[in-house]
């Protein structure tokens, strides 16, 4: 595994009580936390794309664009009706 050295900056008083911790392994506490944070992310994101396809089905079901029309007779007829 390559390594990168990141740095980050933290007040003094954090400092202060992290180093009254020693024992603690702080770069594996960040690098779990950086770890668990991504993972969340990416799962926020994976529901997103759920809920888009969800979307497009549930459009695809309406049938709104079938019928051979071209995208702008419909864009034209949903602003219409929004008037």
């Amino acid at each position: 595994m390559d390594n990168t050295l990141i740095s980050f900056r933290i007040d003094k008083y954090l400092k202060e009580k992290m180093k009254a911790h020693e024992d603690v392994n702080w770069s594996a506490v960040l690098r779990r936390a950086v770890i668990e944070n991504l993972e969340n992310k990416e799962k926020i994101d994976l529901e997103k794309r759920k809920r888009a396809i969800r979307e497009m089905d549930r459009l695809r079901k309406m049938k709104v664009f079938d019928g051979g029309r071209d995208s702008i007779s419909i864009i034209r007829e949903w602003r219409n009706k929004r008037r």
